[in-house]
């Protein structure tokens, strides 16, 4: 792919039997959680070919470089996926989105005080998002539910409590 490669490793485990290991060697990605002053969030609802649904989601994409900043990943994908922007955003943690049989590590940021940008850049042309607007516990309530399960954005979203 354009942002991974894929290894067959030969191991040899620490009972010295010999085994394989499959490694997605991937570029890293950040997610943001968009915040209003009215406590109020946006997330993203997108079709997943991969679970064959629709997810609600926290903005996120891949870094374009495995060198570039993970705040302005983030702050690229607030603007191309929600069309908004921000001046102040906290970052919450590191996570490994599949420590299986992938070193991807996503960083998790929150944006606060949100703004609409005027004349905001477009997301990429495959993404079909759209935008969902709610209370903060409104969201926890569906991490709770079980209906929320994207991990970035179940982490994001209880960090918050």
């Amino acid at each position: 792919g354009d942002f991974f490669d894929v290894y067959i490793d030969d191991i040899v485990l620490d009972n010295g039997i010999e085994s394989k290991r499959i490694v997605v060697e991937h570029v890293g990605a950040s997610s943001v959680l968009p915040m209003t002053k009215d406590q109020e969030v946006i997330l993203v609802k997108q079709y997943r070919y991969a679970i064959s649904d629709y997810t609600l989601e926290i903005p996120a994409g891949k870094k374009d470089f495995k060198e570039e900043s993970g705040l302005v990943c983030a702050k690229r994908e607030l603007e191309e996926e929600t069309g908004y922007g921000s001046d102040h955003f906290r970052k919450v943690t590191e996570i490994y989105s599949a420590i299986g049989f992938s070193n991807e590590v996503v960083e998790i940021y929150v944006a606060y005080d949100i703004f609409p940008i005027k004349d905001s850049k477009n997301g990429d042309p495959d993404e079909f998002v759209e935008i969902v607007k709610m209370p903060l516990h409104e969201a926890i309530d569906l991490v709770k539910k079980g209906i929320i399960k994207d991990a970035k954005t179940v982490v994001a979203l209880l960090s918050m409590t």
